[in-house]
């Protein structure tokens, strides 16, 4: 372990260790073994399950000896693992053979870990499309389509090559039918960025920062289709994300209202199909040093305006 990695001076795990340190635990055929037959065991129903020092030799490594097994075994205890006698979790070593009343359970950690590797595990094509989304492109009247390949899902227009989506996907999106996998990317795209439009990564919890930012800084094709974009950053796990004005404001209950109120439920409908958070036709930059930036929404005669400040912060809402 480097000293960069010291737990005294750097981040640590849950479970006292550095990152580095709790990783390296799993890389072990072993240990990895135990972690998946427990998370195996508990499937998608009910309680994280409890399983024996037999029951799990005999799942995991059956030729492996006692002593050998009972080591990887507890060198995942405290971290990934937890071992309990009668039910009650406890922090004790195991002895060998310990099935009287003892057995082992995932700690909350060692089911966000298996978690996450099962999310990306997936028998079949990985790359789906182009599936027509039934949407025409905003800015030049062409077919939008959807393409899957290499955990990004992907919306764009071949026509003008303006991206409207280009989002981390997991391959539990993709399906036989085209129609599903359609659904499923537009369901989990919106939980996505609805996450970080609420200033909360998606993957790791942590609060993320915001600014407004120039589209011609950043790798999105067509940049003059763009007035703006609000850039989201997660300081804790680095995943990042460009969202519209629109987007962002998907999550105000001044526009989910007014919207409501003329018809339209933005909460469900796909972000695709709503023009003003795949536009920026309704947004309007007054200022970029600082920056104030506005959406107005006209329904019916009816008029919503919002104002965001330099901290993209809503500041103003008028109707009228």
């Amino acid at each position: 372990m480097t000293d960069a990695d010291d737990g005294a001076d750097g981040p640590t795990t849950y479970g006292g260790l550095s990152p580095v340190d709790a990783l390296a635990l799993v890389g072990n055929e072993t240990r990895a073994g135990i972690l998946f037959a427990l998370s195996n065991a508990r499937e998608s129903e009910g309680d994280p399950p409890v399983l024996s020092f037999s029951e799990l030799r005999e799942r995991v490594a059956p030729d492996v000896p006692s002593s050998q097994f009972n080591y990887h075994l507890q060198e995942l205890v405290g971290q990934y693992v937890e071992r309990r006698d009668g039910g009650t979790p406890t922090g004790d070593v195991a002895t060998l053979h310990d099935d009287h009343g003892a057995g082992y359970a995932l700690r909350s950690e060692g089911t966000f870990l298996t978690r996450l590797v099962r999310a990306g595990t997936y028998t079949g094509p990985r790359t789906r499309g182009p599936i027509d989304l039934g949407v025409d492109c905003y800015h030049c009247g062409d077919s939008l389509a959807l393409e899957y390949a290499n955990w990004i899902a992907e919306v764009q227009c071949d026509g003008c090559e303006h991206v409207y989506d280009h989002n981390l996907t997991p391959p539990g999106v993709l399906a036989d039918d085209p129609a599903v996998t359609v659904a499923q990317v537009a369901e989990f795209n919106r939980a996505h960025r609805l996450a970080f439009a609420r200033g909360s990564c998606p993957l790791c919890g942590h609060r993320v920062t915001a600014s407004f930012v120039d589209p011609a800084t950043t790798s999105y094709p067509r940049p003059d289709h763009r007035e703006v974009l609000v850039h989201r950053g997660c300081e804790g796990c680095g995943h990042l994300d460009y969202l519209t004005v629109g987007e962002l404001l998907l999550v105000d209950p001044a526009v989910v209202s007014f919207c409501w109120t003329h018809g339209e439920d933005v909460t469900t409908a796909r972000i695709w199909d709503l023009a003003f958070a795949m536009t920026d036709d309704a947004v309007t930059v007054r200022g970029r040093d600082p920056w104030r930036v506005a959406l107005s929404l006209d329904r019916d005669g009816d008029r919503l305006e919002a104002v965001l400040d330099d901290d993209v912060t809503v500041v103003e809402r008028t109707r009228r």
